[in-house]
């Protein structure tokens, strides 16, 4: 066969044919060609490629050498035929030219042409495999966004451990960069078949692969037909199991073993704890110095991240901390059958916040994210309070430079058309003294979502109903301005300080907000870490479309703190995940 790609985006074909360059030599052919360029032009290039394997690069030699014009090359003639036998004339466009089961010949060879056939562009395995956790195979497909859905829902994989058991790896040496040891030779090696089904590009590892390779083979398919198959093979062996017993989400899992029905919804909020801020020398020597830092090591921890979030089974997810490559490179791949949206803090910060939501449940409509800073300076009914802080230039400087984004997505209900939902997602403003700052991001998130809400449903007359849910890391206990403001719907004024409160004078008024949102926060703590613990984590919901019937219970304060606080070898965050369940009114 002749492997030919359309690809309609960058108006190009590819073309792939292994043949026969004399009787001992076989080689690919691989070209890359415009739409528009003639079918002839295209064949000449296939001469050159064919003829510099077919003379072994001596034609240059002998030039260099002899200082004589390259000898004659031989004539290999190129042929293509359409369905009739009929030649496709040379002056056809290659858009026109390369159609499905047409026939190509080269000398006396005969190949069939398969348009846009599934093949697997790309496919690794991560580093670090450990028995007891999810191990899952990241692969890319030459084809469009529509059609990797159908690739990735239709296309066969099987999963083999080595027969051969290997020296146990060490996990340290796993997590640097440098190449620690000589790779293990894969020859020779004898596979037993572990796993296989459609879709399962993630398998949970028994104890049995410990300490031996894992060996992946994909067969692409779409609706028709069948690819190239493809394997890769881990460059390590999988790391001894973690005992689940000692991990404190055990016991939470049991209690999400299912998913839920249509009238109900699994909601979460985690703080992950991003990359970029525990791969610090602040990280590793102040703020958890308790921790091991292999795993601190977010090779490490993102094992047990995509352990942990999978098995809560929940229909919607907000993340925060989240880096572009984990969500990208892994929680994709793990979760495919989510609708991921992500939303960064900008060009300095390299994390952000992240919604999924089941595709099975949830149409996406539309985002709606905002920077606070940049809402708080543009937006009228903020008007008179910016005019009062900036009065203060320092003030006005500092609140203006924070990059804290409200991430809004808006979904649609399968089940029950015309039944909207606006999922919100922060992190606020993180230091201890800025409780006056939190309190502005929070009046500027609820005020742009209760009027985003008005705004919707003004427009929209086929939508039936709104419900919010606000999700985050607020950085504020129960008792701070930010929540108060949040939860009783007003400034609370009397709790604030007096340099602070100059801000909002003449502005109280028009402030209060409309939004009915409950909350459960009857936890010890979201965040523990060796100098600190406190609930900073909520997920707010509004009173009238929610009601909040289960919350999947902490691990208790012992289990917590048996390795001094968070995070440590079970848990992966230095926040707990908070689960909710909720009926939908």
């Amino acid at each position: 066969m002749i492997r030919v790609r359309l690809d309609d985006k960058e108006k190009r074909v590819s073309i792939s044919v292994k043949c026969k360059i004399n009787d001992v030599l076989e080689k690919e052919l691989n070209l890359n060609r415009v739409y528009d360029e003639a079918l002839g032009s295209t064949f000449e290039r296939l001469y050159a490629s064919f003829t510099k394997h077919s003379s072994g690069g001596k034609n240059k030699k002998l030039k260099k050498e002899n200082g004589d014009a390259s000898p004659e090359k031989e004539q290999v003639p190129l042929f293509l035929y359409d369905m009739e036998n009929k030649l496709v004339p040379l002056e056809t466009k290659n858009i026109d030219a390369w159609k499905e089961n047409y026939i190509f010949k080269i000398k006396e060879q005969e190949f069939k042409v398969l348009v846009n056939l599934p093949t697997v562009k790309k496919i690794n395995m991560p580093k670090i495999l450990i028995a007891g956790m999810p191990a899952m195979v990241k692969l890319d497909f030459e084809s469009d966004e529509s059609t990797q859905q159908i690739l990735n829902k239709n296309s066969l994989f099987k999963w083999y451990s080595s027969q051969s058991v290997y020296e146990p790896a060490n996990l340290i040496e796993l997590e640097s960069d440098k190449k620690s040891k000589k790779p293990i030779s894969l020859d020779g090696i004898e596979w037993d078949l572990i796993d296989e089904g459609i879709a399962k590009k993630t398998i949970v590892l028994d104890e049995n692969t410990e300490n031996k390779l894992i060996k992946v083979e994909c067969y692409p398919k779409d609706d028709v037909r069948e690819g190239i198959a493809v394997e890769a093979v881990t460059a390590n062996p999988v790391l001894q199991k973690i005992d689940k017993a000692h991990m404190p989400m055990t016991e939470r899992h049991k209690l999400t073993q299912n998913r839920l029905d249509s009238k109900s919804m699994r909601v979460v909020t985690y703080n992950i704890l991003a990359n970029c801020y525990s791969d610090t020398s602040l990280a590793k020597t102040e703020l958890y110095p308790y921790c091991p830092l292999e795993y601190l090591d977010f090779k490490y921890r993102k094992i047990l991240l995509i352990n942990e979030i999978i098995n809560y089974n929940a229909d919607i997810i907000f993340l925060q901390e989240c880096e572009t490559d984990f969500l990208d490179g892994d929680l994709k791949f793990a979760m495919a059958d989510y609708i991921a949206k992500f939303k960064g803090k900008g060009e300095r910060a390299k994390e952000g916040e992240a919604v999924l939501f089941r595709s099975d449940r949830f149409k996406f409509i539309n985002s709606f994210d905002i920077t606070l800073s940049q809402e708080l300076q543009n937006n009228p009914s903020f008007e008179k309070l910016w005019q009062n802080i900036s009065k203060d230039t320092e003030r006005k400087e500092f609140i203006a430079g924070r990059g804290t984004v409200l991430q809004v997505v808006q979904v649609e209900s399968l089940e029950h058309p015309g039944q909207h939902f606006l999922l919100a997602n922060t992190h606020l403003f993180f230091h201890p003294e800025a409780d006056f700052i939190r309190l502005l991001q929070s009046m500027v998130s609820v005020k742009y979502l209760e009027k985003l809400k008005h705004e919707i449903l003004t427009q929209n007359k086929d939508i039936k109903k709104i419900g919010i849910l606000f999700a985050g890391d607020f950085n504020s206990d129960p008792l701070s301005q930010a929540f108060q403001y949040i939860f009783t719907q007003q400034i609370p004024i009397g709790s604030m300080k007096d340099e602070d409160k100059k801000f909002v004078e003449e502005c109280d008024g028009h402030l209060v907000h409309s939004l009915n949102l409950g909350v459960y926060a009857d936890f010890p703590f979201t965040n523990c870490i060796g100098a600190f613990e406190g609930i900073l984590d909520y997920v707010f919901y509004e009173s009238d479309s929610f009601e909040l019937t289960k919350v999947i219970p902490l691990p208790t304060v012992e289990k917590v703190k048996e390795f001094t606080a968070l995070p440590n070898k079970f848990v992966p965050s230095d926040h707990l995940a908070l689960v909710f369940e909720f009926s939908i009114k």
